[in-house]
């Protein structure tokens, strides 16, 4: 039985607000999903977050769904401050839960949020939507080192996405060397995914099913 619970935890002195599912039972997966923009209406209750919260948690995962700063509070210090937010996010659900590697999962910001997260704790799989290459390389951040991501991963992009280019999602997958069976573009989908999430979600199901994490 799964069970959900508000809390809170710190991140270089801001308190953060959350959600925390959790098995009653050992479970050996958990994953923090990582939100939208802050500064564009973004957080934890975005309807993208709660519908992969909702795949993990029937899957039998652990998961937290957070705020990061400049949400839930002040001081947003762009992805630099959201990396520290999910690093901090990673260890509180460690302490919670015994996993020692959680997954990560991000859309847009939250995507973008992630690939820098998985070079400091590497997660069991990491899956990304609509991620941005300006996002990625903001403060100077060089692309080129998301060759060192090692995790299982999966990439989704909108190809009528008008917010973030496409074919940004060719370049960082270049970076990561990541090989084409892990790309997908949806054909026609936009920014926001009004139409293509029951296709992402059986694609992640099969994803899953491949790392042996889900039975059929």
């Amino acid at each position: 039985m799964l069970n959900s619970d508000s809390v809170e935890f710190q991140s270089e002195g801001h308190l953060l607000r959350g959600v925390l599912t959790h098995s009653d039972s050992d479970t050996r997966v958990a994953v923090v999903i990582l939100h939208p923009h802050p500064l564009y209406g973004g957080d934890m209750d975005n309807h993208v977050v709660l519908t992969l919260d909702r795949l993990f948690r029937e899957a039998g995962f652990s998961t937290l769904r957070f705020n990061f700063r400049g949400a839930s509070s002040s001081g947003f210090s762009g992805v630099s401050g959201a990396v520290k937010d999910t690093v901090n996010a990673i260890e509180f659900l460690k302490s919670k839960t015994g996993v020692s590697n959680p997954a990560i999962a991000g859309y847009s910001f939250g995507a973008s949020t992630a690939l820098r997260a998985a070079l400091l704790r590497p997660p069991e799989f990491l899956i990304t939507l609509s991620a941005s290459k300006d996002l990625v390389t903001e403060d100077g951040f060089e692309i080129k080192k998301l060759i060192e991501i090692e995790s299982p991963m999966m990439m989704y992009h909108g190809t009528s996405d008008q917010m973030i280019p496409c074919s940004d999602i060719d370049e960082i997958a270049t970076a990561i060397r990541l090989e084409p069976i892990n790309i997908v573009k949806l054909d026609g989908e936009g920014h926001f995914y009004q139409w293509a999430l029951p296709e992402v979600l059986a694609s992640i199901r099969e994803f899953l099913r491949d790392l042996r994490l889900l039975e059929d």
